[in-house]
């Protein structure tokens, strides 16, 4: 079945065409371009000593590469975005193919687009900049976090809901919000899982089919939030657009490594960067294009996240107020589990509560009116300090010891997400609530 209930065959060929053509003839960013204003801003400075004091980085004005960056919020992904929509409109079942692709690769599908057999030219074919030891040890750094790498990663994510054209996107798949919210956080803690597995991102192996199965799905998001009323072109750009494909990345290699050093972990820089060689591959086959801005080391990848938050204001909108306050509070227990399952909830969302006394902004804090994080903070980093700092001062080094480490880790990961989501909770079907 179609994300998009179709009522009018014309009308909705009309929005197609305007958002595969959105991004053609622009020379200014969506919602103009205020990246002087917000560097002067006094929340831009505090920027800039936050992210000196998280990161060792001086971040400092970076015009021609925020434009850059502010420029691809016009596009999504040119090559998934015509091949699904053409099929679709052909009536096909565009899940099945998907489906197909994913296992088969592009001799499984019958009468395909050009833009399909590109696409797969571009995810099929390893590029020759791919270097698997650094993606294997990027894998390998990346995964040392394990289950706290994960509530960091959605914790971290508070402050990113504030960015309105977000919120926009998240609130309208219907799948981000009250009793679904923490389902779809599981779902994303095993995509984190799957591509950080050995040997995950090679071609047809479980890390590589999610990344590429949440590209293809998210031409039927996109289009989906495009064509909504709430939807503001002018304003947004296009929804999960390239400006996002590369944030999120850098959230989860340069941000992560190095704000997880306050829990006492200690990666070195080459792993960081090791960490952000993953990421970069990993938004290329999720459709992050080759010739935007991503940079290879940490100084790079700090001045890029700095440029792109300046672009990408906090908003007190409702659905970004919402959106975060639905989010911590999925965590809580939940009513009718079993006393067990209960504890295993009540444990979870106060780590939350103490992460984010670490790892939201304080504004954002009050935004949604989350409690206060400390009276759980202090006690949490007693605990994770001293036992995360002994493990890699050892880790580094005794490869023995490291090794398993490792597969301990591995393992809790999964156990983890077994005991709270099962294998029919996997299937991800976006449905839009517009």
């Amino acid at each position: 079945m179609s994300i998009l209930k179709e009522r009018d065959r014309d009308s909705e060929i009309l929005i197609d065409e305007q958002f595969l053509s959105l991004s053609k003839g622009r020379t200014v960013p969506p919602g103009g371009f205020l990246y002087k204003e917000a560097f002067n801003a006094k929340a831009g400075k505090d920027l800039r000593k936050a992210f000196k004091m998280v990161t060792g980085v001086e971040t400092s004005y970076n015009e021609e590469q925020a434009h850059r960056i502010a420029m691809s919020s016009w596009m999504g992904d040119p090559l998934s975005d015509v091949a699904i929509l053409q099929m679709r409109r052909e009536g096909r079942d565009v899940h099945q193919i998907m489906r197909t692709f994913l296992t088969e690769g592009i001799n499984g599908v019958s009468n395909y687009p050009p833009e399909l057999a590109e696409l797969w030219e571009q995810v099929g074919v390893v590029p020759q900049w791919v270097e698997w030891d650094r993606i294997e040890r990027g894998a390998r750094a990346y995964r040392r976090f394990g289950v706290e790498g994960h509530r960091y990663q959605g914790i971290g994510s508070l402050d990113m809901y504030r960015v309105l054209s977000i919120a926009r996107t998240l609130m309208s798949t219907g799948q981000y919000a009250d009793d679904t919210t923490y389902k779809r956080y599981l779902l994303t803690c095993n995509f984190w899982t799957e591509i950080s597995e050995p040997h995950g991102m090679r071609p047809f192996n479980e890390g590589w089919k999610v990344a590429l199965r949440v590209r293809l799905l998210h031409t039927l998001i996109r289009r989906a939030v495009f064509g909504s009323p709430r939807w503001e072109p002018e304003k947004f750009g296009m929804p999960i657009n390239q400006s996002g494909m590369l944030t999120a990345p850098l959230i989860s290699s340069v941000m992560m490594c190095k704000s997880m050093q306050i829990l006492g972990y200690k990666l070195t820089d080459e792993e960081v960067e090791d960490v952000i060689h993953l990421w970069q591959y990993v938004a290329h086959v999720m459709g992050y294009q080759r010739e935007n801005v991503f940079p290879s080391n940490i100084p790079g990848a700090v001045q890029a996240m700095h440029d792109s938050l300046l672009l990408n204001p906090p908003s007190e909108d409702p659905d970004c107020i919402r959106l975060g306050r639905s989010f911590l509070e999925s965590f809580k227990p939940h009513p009718g589990a079993s006393f067990t399952d209960r504890a295993r909830q009540w444990v979870g969302y106060k780590i939350g509560i103490a992460q984010s006394g670490l790892f939201v902004s304080p504004d954002t804090r009050r935004a949604i009116k989350s409690p206060n994080p400390w009276p759980w903070t202090i006690p949490y980093l007693i605990a994770q300090f001293p036992k995360n700092r002994l493990q890699d001062i050892r880790r580094l080094k005794d490869p023995v010891y490291a090794r398993k480490l490792d597969e301990k880790i591995r393992a809790q990961r999964y156990k983890w997400l077994k005991t709270q989501l099962s294998d029919v909770d996997m299937s991800y079907q976006p449905k839009s609530k517009f």
